[in-house]
């Protein structure tokens, strides 16, 4: 009986680390995502500059 108790806690350890790890993995996706598009929108604004200098200087 205390062999089954035993192994249901591990298995609900392991359900755990997965689960973990399972969020810690989104949550770097989220982040290099947010990083994507903060570059992305970085570089659409020195194009955007970079016009309205043409501008001026024609």
């Amino acid at each position: 009986m205390e062999t089954k108790n035993r192994q249901e806690e591990n298995l609900n350890d392991i359900e755990e680390y997965f689960d973990y790890q399972k969020k810690k993995n989104s949550k770097q996706a989220k982040r290099k995502w947010r990083e994507i598009e903060a570059f992305k929108e970085q570089k659409r604004m020195q194009r955007e500059m970079a016009s309205y200098d043409s501008y001026v200087m024609h």
